[in-house]
């Protein structure tokens, strides 16, 4: 499957991740299907946006249970900044598709620059 682009964006809900919990086990990273989960720099796990799908296979196979569906996250982790980052840069389109994603789900941490 390629990697989702323009308005096929807006129909994936996606996951958040609460870096203050990882564990560093890299489980989330070897399930995902489409690769949009790496580990940072800190060796935590972190969402690619734009390449999740929605598959959520690595909300099962945490072990410390800190990625939820965006839509059942606590609002504490999606206050956070750091734990999401885009593959490349995005269009207009993308970028008003992820400020509507924000703003629905009460994203209010930043990505990784």
């Amino acid at each position: 499957m390629s990697a989702p682009t323009g308005e096929e964006l807006k129909k994936y809900e996606r996951i958040v991740i609460d870096q203050d919990i990882c564990i560093s086990c890299g489980a989330c990273v070897a399930v995902c299907p489409t690769q949009a989960l790496e580990m940072d720099e800190n060796a935590k796990a972190r969402l690619i946006w734009d390449l999740c799908i929605d598959d959520r296979s690595c909300i099962s196979v945490c072990p410390v249970n800190c990625i939820w569906q965006t839509s059942q996250a606590p609002d504490d982790s999606k206050a956070k900044s750091g734990w999401y980052r885009f593959s490349r840069e995005l269009d207009d389109t993308e970028k008003k598709i992820f400020e509507e994603w924000k703003q629905n789900y009460g994203i209010t941490g930043d990505p990784v620059q």
